[in-house]
C-alpha cells in the first residue's frame, strides 16, 4: 500500500502531466512578453534552451521563441551596415569607403581578384608594340618578320616610321626625311637612234682619197698589150686589159684590181657600182668580164666574199649595179679577170676588157 509520502507524489505527477496545456500557454505568454521587452530595449535576445523548448513545444511546429529570433537577427544584419555607413561615410559623393554591397567602378586592371578568375589572355608574347589578341605565328605591326630584319625588303615598317612623306620619325624634333619609294616615273625617254656608219668612195685611174687602182702584170705592146685611155683624171680615164685567149682560163699573173679603205666602216656591207666606158672592141670587149670580190687587199691569199660578171659590150656608157658583199676589217678589193677570148675564127680581134672606174658605197 502506497505510504502517504508515495501517495503525495502520485499526486503531483498527475497534476503534472494532466496541465501540459497550461503550462505551454503560459511558456508562450512570458515569453512573447519578455520577447517584446528585448527588442524594445535594443538587446539580444535570450538564448532558448533546447531542451525546454522540446518539452513545451508541440511536434511538427517550430516554436514561437526560433521565429522570434529568427527576425530580431535580420533587422539587425540590415541595421549595422546603415549604421556603421553614417559613421564612416563623408561628405563627399563618390569617393571614400562604401556600403556594403554598393556598386564601384571596375579599377584598371579589369577588377581581377587572385584566386577568382583567370587573368586576361596575352598572346603577344611580351614583345613591345605588340597588340593583344594576336595569333600564334601572326606578325604584328612593328613586328620583324622571322629571318628578315626590320627596315628590310619584305619586313613590315618599323615602329615610327613616319606615313607622310617629309613628317619626321616620332614626331619630335627635325630628322632626315625619308624620300617615298616606288613612285610612277614619266614615259622613259625613246633610245637614243644608232649612230650609223657609212663610207662612200670611187677607185680607177687619177682617183684617190683611200682608194687605188693596180694593173698587175701590166705591158705595153701596141694594141695586143694594156692600152690607157683618157687624159689621166678620175672618171674619164681607164685602162684596157689584154684577155688571156681563152673564155674559162685566167693568167693568174694579169689582172685589174680597184681597193678601197672603208674606215670607219669596219664591218658592215657596201655596194659595188662599176662604170662601162665607151669604146670599140679593142678598148671595151669584154663579153662577158668577170669579177670577183675580196674583204682584203693581198686577193692572192684570200677567199673571195662574191663574184659577178658584165657583158660590157651590152652596157657601154653607164653605171651597173653588181650586188652588195660583206666586209671584215675595213678592207674591200675588186678584181677583174683577164679571162676571154680575143680572136673570131682563125683571125685575132685583140679584145680586151675595160678597167674604168668602180664605186663602193658602205654602211656598218
Amino acid at each position: 500500500m502506497p505510504t502517504e509520502a508515495d501517495q503525495s507524489t502520485g499526486v503531483a505527477v498527475a497534476a503534472a502531466e494532466a496541465a501540459p496545456a497550461v503550462t505551454e500557454a503560459k511558456a508562450d505568454t512570458e515569453t512573447t512578453s519578455s520577447a517584446t521587452e528585448t527588442v524594445a530595449a535594443g538587446a539580444v535576445p535570450p538564448v532558448v534552451d533546447a531542451s525546454t523548448a522540446a518539452e513545451g513545444s508541440t511536434p511538427g511546429r517550430m516554436p514561437k521563441p526560433v521565429i522570434v529570433a529568427a527576425a530580431v537577427a535580420g533587422v539587425v544584419l540590415v541595421a549595422l551596415p546603415m549604421a556603421f555607413g553614417g559613421l564612416l561615410g563623408d561628405d563627399n559623393p563618390g569617393e571614400g569607403s562604401k556600403d556594403a554591397g554598393y556598386a564601384q567602378d571596375l579599377p584598371p586592371g579589369g577588377g581581377f581578384v587572385p584566386g577568382l578568375a583567370a587573368p586576361p589572355t596575352d598572346n603577344s608574347g611580351g614583345l613591345p608594340g605588340s597588340q593583344p589578341g594576336a595569333q600564334p605565328g601572326q606578325a604584328l605591326p612593328g613586328q620583324p618578320v622571322d629571318g628578315v630584319p626590320a627596315g628590310q625588303a619584305g619586313a613590315p615598317a618599323e615602329a615610327g616610321t613616319p606615313a607622310v612623306p617629309g613628317v619626321p620619325a616620332g614626331g619630335g624634333g627635325p630628322g632626315p626625311v625619308r624620300q617615298p619609294q616606288n613612285q610612277p616615273q614619266g614615259p622613259p625617254a625613246p633610245p637614243a637612234a644608232a649612230k650609223t656608219m657609212s663610207y662612200e668612195g670611187t677607185a680607177g685611174k687619177g682617183c684617190g682619197g683611200g682608194t687605188g687602182f693596180t694593173g698587175v702584170g701590166a705591158y705595153s705592146d701596141g694594141k695586143a698589150g694594156w692600152v690607157n685611155h683618157g687624159n689621166g683624171g678620175c672618171g674619164t680615164s681607164f685602162a684596157s686589159v689584154p684577155m688571156s685567149g681563152d673564155a674559162n682560163k685566167d693568167d693568174p699573173g694579169a689582172y685589174g684590181l680597184w681597193t678601197f679603205n672603208t674606215g670607219p666602216v669596219t664591218t658592215g656591207t657596201c655596194t659595188v657600182t662599176v662604170f662601162i666606158p665607151n669604146g670599140d672592141l679593142t678598148a671595151v670587149g669584154g663579153s662577158p668580164s668577170v669579177y670577183r670580190v675580196y674583204d682584203r687587199f693581198a686577193v692572192e691569199k684570200g677567199t673571195p666574199v662574191g663574184t659577178f660578171q658584165v657583158d660590157q659590150i651590152a652596157n657601154r656608157g653607164r653605171w651597173v649595179n653588181v650586188g652588195t658583199f660583206r666586209i671584215n676589217g675595213a678592207k674591200l678589193a675588186v678584181q677583174l679577170l683577164n679571162r676571154g677570148r680575143d680572136w673570131s675564127g682563125s683571125k685575132k680581134t685583140y679584145a680586151h676588157h675595160a678597167a674604168a672606174a668602180v664605186k663602193a658605197k658602205c654602211q656598218a
